[in-house]
């Protein structure tokens, strides 16, 4: 930085000299006082100069700082709401697209009960996916379970029946637990029924929980089990009780 020290008669007269000297404008300078002078006896004897020291100010330079590129904000993920998937018509065009594979013709009756779709098939040749105690009838219902599933992330049950082939097992199943379930009480002694899938033992199981006198339990392994009927009398760990034909 450009500095001196200049006099004069006065403060302002030495500030003047600064400023042609430097070649500088008053307000560009930083004054520092070294002696403000006096005027002596009289204006005469003993009198001193005034002197400074004069000092160009520094530019304080205006850093223009450059346009900064907008600030990225992230988006705000909000939850994709998916469509609503309507059941049964994809349960329609499913089971009939299988039914034309098959090479059969029926007509499909479908309604929805909160979760559960309940598909009736009828035809001429609808007995033919019922199978021996309605094996067919229940892969082709795995089958379809398994495709609408698929679909979405809820998940729905499905019913798949042929013929009234289910209300008629329904019965069946109830009528063969009640007569069972006499038989054992007349003897005295636990009876078997045959193995069956979870669905129908489920028949059985529910129609005989109501007397109060009996027990039901499933022995076997995989998805066809036995079911023993025994007096609660008999009640004893499940290993203990006979297998008995029916």
């Amino acid at each position: 930085m450009a500095s001196l020290e200049t006099e004069g008669k006065s403060i302002e007269e030495a500030v003047e000299t600064a400023c042609i000297q430097l070649n500088v404008p008053k307000e560009q300078l930083e004054i520092e006082i070294l002696n403000s002078g006096s005027i002596g006896i009289f204006g005469i004897m003993g009198s001193k100069k005034a002197r400074i020291r004069a000092t160009i100010k520094e530019e304080k330079l205006e850093l223009v700082s450059e346009p900064q590129p907008p600030t990225q904000v992230a988006p705000v993920s909000t939850p994709v709401s998916l469509p609503e998937i309507d059941w049964v018509a994809e349960a329609k065009t499913l089971t009939q697209d299988l039914l034309n594979l098959m090479g059969l013709e029926a007509s499909l009756q479908i309604k929805k009960e909160r979760e559960t779709l309940h598909i009736k098939i009828e035809g001429d040749k609808s007995g033919l996916l019922i199978g021996r105690r309605g094996q067919n009838l229940d892969a082709l219902q795995y089958l379809i379970t398994r495709i609408l599933n698929r679909k979405g992330p809820d998940k729905i049950k499905v019913v798949l029946d042929s013929g009234d082939y289910r209300s008629h097992r329904k019965s069946y199943l109830e009528d063969l637990a009640l007569k069972m379930a006499e038989k054992s009480k007349k003897t005295g002694k636990p009876v078997v029924i045959s193995p069956l899938n979870a669905h129908d033992r489920r028949i059985i199981h529910l129609i005989l929980e109501k007397d109060k006198s009996l027990k039901t339990i499933s022995r076997g392994e995989g998805q066809l089990k036995k079911i023993v009927i025994f007096g609660v009398k008999e009640d004893r760990p499940a290993e203990a009780i006979p297998e008995l034909d029916s």
